[in-house]
């Protein structure tokens, strides 16, 4: 009897399983997950999701490595709102990316897909206009989105903020944007000095985070060197010679270096222009290209007194393949007078030897061919020269009789003053070599 109620209390000592429940395994479920911008700037992402315990919330991306966006503590309010810059932009169109938010029990939700896709174009129809304002068109490479109607996408049309990069003293790179519009196209005024034009390309993604470009258009500057005589014949031939010398810059966006460089002119024209002076517009002479070495030569017959200036006008370069297009602007070197001096074709006595008493006729043929007033001249013993006699030129020749009373050899001269040609170009004046009378 003892030993049977022993045996029924230990029945009572026997283990027994109890299921008693942790507030972590009732309450462990994440879901919700959502994603949304916070304002119509698009400068964050607001994240929500449900969940009571600690998060983890991770980036997911099929085109980079995951990236971990943020934690909230137990209780906390479930929601992130995270910078954009955080996210990057990719340039695969297909690249899908989502959020995923892990509680402390390694259970997890994920958002939907959204892409994370920066648009990339072309600039093309680039041209130079007057004020060197550059104009273009910005084609958008056609793609297809990865991800259509997700949370970040919008119905606002395409943006287009073009800037120009340019270098300043220090070689560092110089940004100068522009306003930002929906217009494909533009027109903005560039500074005469090598640089980039570039258009950043957005839509849902803002341009503070979109790195790619359409294609840059170079903006090359130019410079010239000339040389030229200051004086020849008339109706003579003279070259205008020089050297154009092409900048562009150097562009290195990974280390934010800007810098100039000399570049080929790939045979670039040069237009040689003159005018009467500055009250006269200016006129082509004619045109040439710059050889293999960048130089260039031009000859022109001189028509009289002329300003001369060369330019070296616009010149773009689409855009071909993945090669960027290329505005050249042009320049003008500062006007430089190349005058015009009176020829003589011929001075002297038709008679060079005459007996004393006998005439003998001096004679004179100039260039321009005109009415000139030239003036004979003789030379003392002292080597002074004075006026003798005027002669009234008949299309620039004449000759005029000299009876000289002076025995021996004296040496004459013509004095042929300034003239206008019937284009109205002033041609100096000048002197003709001298030639010798002899009288017996």
């Amino acid at each position: 009897m003892l030993k049977r109620s022993i045996a029924a209390v230990c029945l009572l000592c026997a283990p027994v399983a109890v299921n008693i429940p942790t507030a972590s395994a009732a309450t462990s479920a994440v879901d919700g997950v959502t994603v949304a911008w916070t304002d119509a700037n698009h400068t964050a992402v607001k994240i929500t999701w449900n969940s009571p315990l600690a998060d983890t919330v991770t980036l997911k991306r099929t085109d980079a490595s995951d990236f971990p966006l943020g934690k909230t503590a137990a209780g906390a309010p479930d929601y992130l709102v995270v910078p954009v810059e955080k996210f990057g932009v990719s340039l695969d169109a297909a690249a899908k990316s989502h959020v995923v938010v892990t509680d402390s029990t390694g259970a997890e939700a994920r958002s939907v897909d959204f892409d994370r896709f920066a648009r990339t174009g072309m600039v093309s129809t680039v041209s130079i206009g007057a004020g060197n304002v550059v104009r273009g068109t910005t084609v958008v490479t056609p793609f297809t989105d990865s991800t259509p109607g997700d949370p970040l996408d919008v119905t606002a049309p395409q943006r287009y903020a073009p800037h120009i990069i340019t270098t300043d003293v220090r070689a560092y790179c110089s940004h100068q944007p522009f306003a930002t519009g929906n217009s494909p196209s533009f027109a903005v005024p560039v500074q005469v000095r090598p640089g980039v034009l570039q258009v950043k390309l957005s839509n849902e993604w803002p341009l503070d985070v979109v790195q790619e470009d359409a294609h840059h258009v170079r903006l090359e500057t130019a410079a010239v060197k000339t040389t030229a005589p200051t004086s020849t014949g008339y109706a003579q031939p003279f070259t205008l010679a020089g050297q154009v010398f092409q900048n562009h810059m150097a562009y290195t966006p990974w280390n934010s270096t800007c810098f100039p460089e000399y570049t080929a002119t790939r045979g670039r024209i040069v237009v040689v222009q003159a005018r009467k002076d500055a009250r006269y517009a200016w006129v082509a002479v004619g045109s040439t290209r710059t050889d293999a070495g960048d130089k260039f030569s031009y000859q022109v017959t001189n028509p009289g007194t002329r300003e001369y200036r060369v330019v070296v006008p616009n010149r773009v370069t689409p855009a071909r393949g993945t090669q960027d297009a290329r505005a050249e602007l042009g320049t003008a070197t500062l006007p430089r007078t190349v005058a015009a001096t009176t020829r003589v074709l011929s001075a002297r006595f038709l008679t060079p030897t005459v007996t004393y008493g006998q005439a003998s006729a001096a004679y004179l043929a100039v260039s321009p061919a005109g009415s000139q007033r030239a003036l004979l001249q003789s030379r003392s013993a002292t080597g002074t020269w004075s006026g003798v006699v005027y002669k009234t030129l008949a299309a620039g020749k004449g000759s005029v009789a000299v009876t000289w009373k002076k025995r021996g050899v004296t040496a004459f001269r013509w004095y042929v003053p300034a003239s206008t040609t019937s284009t109205g170009l002033a041609v100096r004046a000048t002197i003709s070599p001298s030639f010798n009378l002899t009288v017996r």
